[in-house]
């Protein structure tokens, strides 16, 4: 009978099988060799664990190139690349303004991404806040009072303390540059006729015609509902809470709320009144408004009472998460570290936290499949402030929860609430955790100092690590590796058994039986022990974390202050501790060294009241224009990346308030910071977060 090829006999398989046993027996003929065959074994599976997490958490999808009407990337500092002969109004608006407006004024900076509203597209020559009527351009003086006094409540900053007259000058000419068509008319200022009196008839007239006009659909029959709505480039822009007048743009005096009614707020989705109403139902209007203002929460008698107060969980959660530093790292960051808002907090950043592990960034959108869409808010408010969620405890070196713990219960299920089932899903999967090997991972645990060993560094990997829709998810062989661990650590002890029984060595007499007993407690506590140190930290208590690793918060000085200014105070210390702590420390005191190609070497500002080395000579206006536009008192223009000013851009005015007035309540902290210096070669090629006190250069 001819055999099919391919095909293997009975004695052939008995054959090898001899010859594989033959050559195995030496490493099981004796316990000692099984013993040292299943040390050398567990060591090889240990290396190519820690050799694994290197290589395959690596690769990433192809970066992702931003739209250039998107986002277009500059580089930094701004304005380091442009000729020495370089119109002057060029210069200064690229140092100044192309990081939110772009350098082509398309409002396509690279911070632009994570601010609401998008910063205004020149390009489109449409101005909401100025003299004229609708449809036609603004004044010379109108752009030039913008740059010089910024827009109320906004990312847009006051230059007149930084620019010149001749500099604004300069920079509105070049402004005007981007859409010469919409400068060619000149434009025509309206003429404000005399107010109506804002007496109890025409304040009900107002009234009426605001509900006749549709405007409480979008502001709300109280004036506060805040509806999100995009505008004409389809980005989102929020109706404006009327009670709060501190927050109109172009400002709350009844002249500029009349003309925003009169022209509109194009580009935004806030129509004109000319031709709708007369000149005195506006007016009639604009005294409604004006009486639904409730008192400043900074003057007598007012309370705070913005967006991070409101009563509806899911539209706080949704204002605290797009304020807070949340996509810093669950959003997909491409070339240029410009964020992708199609993905936004969908996950996907690579973080590497020696010698805790590999880690990516989770997909936080409700997805019900790859996201957190099956979750309950609890449980994401759980993993939020304690780090626990219904399947692991969370590295703190990688998801900052020892900080965002001083969120209160009502913040923690506001995020969940709204990540849980109001975020647009992303279908975007994760792979767990890389882990190093069992002994590497040990040892440097040992070396850095137990029960914490603190990393030199925390890296931020930009792209997408999430696992790709094809191939083996990223884990598959991690996960094999450990089994196959497992198995050598049972199948050996099972041989040993075997052995053992087989060859009746028992231990003999009670000396033997002692020493047995001894060696099996001396190996098993030595495991024990090292299962705990590969587990840290982990396994302590999560409460115990935070009292260790957050430090004790800077209590701010309140004598001589009112009420109210208390009360703001506090809230100041509630959002510092909940976020500026992470990179500023409890005090303040500032020196977190980060470092990267394009960023350069920055450390964190000692933002106590210092005034030598701190910023004890800034007024709150001064710091509130560094928090929310990333603009320092002498000018220099803050990289977005190692201050996020572009997610804090979203704070409320009252939260912004807050935060200055606490910071000018603090005690001051002596500390010198070094300056920021430029990209130079040598810088990191990812971004690199130094944890331990690092005053020298680049990536080293």
């Amino acid at each position: 009978m001819v055999r099919v090829a391919g095909e293997i006999s009975q004695n052939e398989k008995g054959i090898w099988f001899i010859l594989v046993m033959t050559t195995l027996k030496p490493f099981f003929s004796s316990r000692r060799n099984i013993l040292l065959t299943m040390l050398a074994l567990l060591i090889v599976l240990d290396i190519a664990r820690s050799l694994y997490v290197r290589v395959g958490y690596a690769s990433a999808e192809p970066e992702w190139q931003p739209p250039h009407d998107y986002a277009a990337a500059i580089a930094y500092p701004p304005g380091s690349d442009l000729s020495a002969d370089a119109p002057p109004g060029q210069k200064l608006y690229i140092t100044y303004c192309a990081y939110c407006h772009g350098p082509d004024g398309k409002g396509n900076g690279m911070a632009a991404p994570s601010m609401i509203p998008r910063p205004r597209d020149f390009t489109l020559g449409l101005y909401a806040y100025t003299s004229t009527g609708a449809g036609q351009p603004p004044t010379a003086d109108d752009l030039k009072r913008t740059v010089r006094e910024g827009l109320n409540a906004s990312a847009m900053p006051y230059w007149q303390d930084i620019l010149s007259e001749q500099e604004i000058d300069a920079v509105v000419q070049y402004i005007k540059n981007f859409s010469p068509n919409t400068f060619a008319t000149t434009p025509q200022p309206l003429t404000i006729p005399a107010r109506v009196e804002a007496n109890a008839a025409s304040i009900a007239r107002g009234q009426q015609l605001y509900q006749a006009q549709q405007c409480d659909g979008c502001h709300g029959d109280d004036g506060r509902a805040m509806v999100k709505m995009p505008d004409k480039k389809g980005n989102p822009v929020i109706a404006r809470d009327l009670t709060a007048p501190w927050t109109f743009r172009g400002g709350s005096e009844p002249n500029e709320i009349w003309l925003r009614l009169t022209r509109g707020g194009a580009p935004g989705p806030m129509p004109a009144y000319e031709d709708k109403l007369s000149p005195e139902q506006r007016w009639d209007v604009v005294n409604y408004v004006l009486s639904l203002a409730r008192v400043a929460p900074w003057d007598a008698g007012g309370k705070l009472n913005g967006p991070g107060h409101n009563a509806n969980l899911a539209k706080r959660g949704e204002y605290i998460i797009h304020a807070q530093m949340c996509g810093l790292c669950h959003t997909e960051v491409g070339a240029g570290a410009i964020y992708r808002d199609d993905k936004y907090l969908a996950g996907g950043m690579r973080i590497t936290a020696y010698p805790y592990g590999v880690f990516t960034s989770r997909n936080l959108t409700s997805d019900k499949e790859t996201g957190v869409g099956n979750w309950t808010p609890q449980q994401l408010a759980q993993a939020i402030r304690f780090g626990q969620t219904p399947t692991r405890s969370l590295n703190f070196f990688a998801m900052p929860w020892t900080v965002l713990h001083q969120l209160n219960d009502d913040d923690a299920n506001a995020i969940g609430t709204y990540l849980t089932q109001n975020l647009r899903p992303v279908n975007r999967r994760m792979p767990e955790p890389g882990r190093y090997g069992f002994i590497e991972s040990n040892l440097q645990k040992i070396i850095g100092g137990l029960p914490v060993a603190l990393p030199e560094r925390l890296t931020y990997a930009s792209g997408n690590f999430a696992e790709p829709f094809w191939g083996m998810p990223r884990d598959v062989p991690q996960n094999f590796l450990f089994g196959a661990q497992l198995f050598v650590l049972i199948g050996g002890f099972g041989l040993l058994l075997i052995l053992t029984i087989r060859k009746r060595a028992v231990p003999k007499g009670i000396r033997g039986c002692l020493m047995t007993f001894a060696l099996v407690m001396v190996l098993g506590l030595c495991g024990l022990v090292g299962c705990v140190v590969n587990a840290l930290p982990g396994i302590i208590p999560p409460d115990i974390i935070v009292e260790n690793a957050a430090g004790e918060i800077t209590q701010p000085n309140t004598n001589g202050m009112t009420v109210e200014q208390k009360a703001m105070a506090e809230r100041g210390m509630y959002l510092y501790s909940s976020s500026c702590t992470l990179c500023h420390n409890a005090d303040a005191r500032g020196g977190q060294k980060n470092n990267a190609s394009g960023l350069g070497t920055m450390w964190s500002r000692n933002i106590s009241p210092d005034m030598e080395t701190g910023i004890g000579s800034w007024d709150e206006l001064q710091i509130a224009r560094a928090i929310r536009s990333g603009v320092s008192k002498n000018g220099r223009p803050l990289m977005w990346q190692a201050m996020p000013w572009d997610h804090f851009s979203n704070l409320d005015e009252e939260d912004v308030r807050s935060l200055a007035v606490y910071l000018k309540a603090i005690p001051p902290v002596k500390h010198q910071v070094p300056l920021p210096l430029p990209p130079a070669p040598g810088d990191c090629s990812e971004l690199v977060v130094f944890i331990q006190v690092n005053l020298k250069p680049g990536c080293q």
